[in-house]
């Protein structure tokens, strides 16, 4: 059992470092430590824990940048992978648009590696109902004929990570795919976002990917 809590914190810069660079090192420093975690389970539960704590970091990193670079940061997530987006308002001749972070390795776009699946809840509600929902934004149709406008705008993210410290509530959750389960109970791996900015990381939970998804595991964590 893995359980972490993460709360707001400053980072202060010192001996010459930038915050980007502090913020990139505590992030594959987070990897690191997540992977020394003794093994468990099958390969499949293993790597959805390792998914589970690459996404965590990334979304601390990203909480964090929010804050100190006063911006507004989002998620953008669906059952093949992810992208971090930034909030540019800097434009005084355009209104405000979301465009993909391409310029910091730990947050560039990522799939998912086939051994995993994936579900997210939003204020509650669960938005893949079914494991077979298609829902990818990596591949989108492109119509030849629309304006350089229209190919640059990115739809808004899932998840909002605010300059205030505050994001909208929200659960992200990876299991190992069902063919590479074995025969004991399923668990999955969570992490939960609350209004406020509390970050928290729970997993192996035992339960079904998008049934138990907003489940409470307080006595099982408690036991744990």
């Amino acid at each position: 059992m893995c359980r972490q809590d993460f709360s707001k914190f400053k980072i202060k810069n010192s001996n010459g470092f930038s915050l980007l660079e502090i913020l990139v090192g505590m992030a594959i420093v987070a990897v690191l430590v997540a992977v020394a975690i003794p093994r468990f389970g099958n390969q499949g539960d293993k790597i959805a824990r390792e998914q589970a704590t690459r996404l965590l970091a990334a979304v601390d990193m990203v909480r964090d940048l929010a804050v100190i670079q006063d911006k507004e940061y989002g998620l953008s997530i669906d059952d093949k992978g992810y992208k971090f987006l930034v909030l540019k308002d800097d434009d005084e001749e355009r209104p405000p648009e979301w465009v993909v972070i391409e310029d910091i390795e730990e947050l560039a776009a990522y799939e998912f590696p086939e051994e995993v699946e994936v579900n997210v809840a939003i204020d509650g509600e669960n938005i893949f109902e079914e494991a077979e929902d298609e829902v990818n934004i990596f591949e989108e149709e492109v119509d030849i004929f629309e304006d350089e406008d229209e190919k640059e705008k990115v739809d808004p993210p899932q998840v909002y990570f605010l300059s205030t410290g505050e994001q909208n509530q929200f659960t992200l959750a990876i299991a190992s795919a069902e063919y590479y389960q074995d025969d004991d109970e399923p668990v999955f791996f969570r992490i939960k976002g609350e209004l406020t900015g509390v970050l928290a990381y729970q997993g192996p939970l035992p339960g079904d990917l998008f049934s138990d998804i907003e489940r409470d595991y307080s006595d099982y964590l408690e036991e744990e």
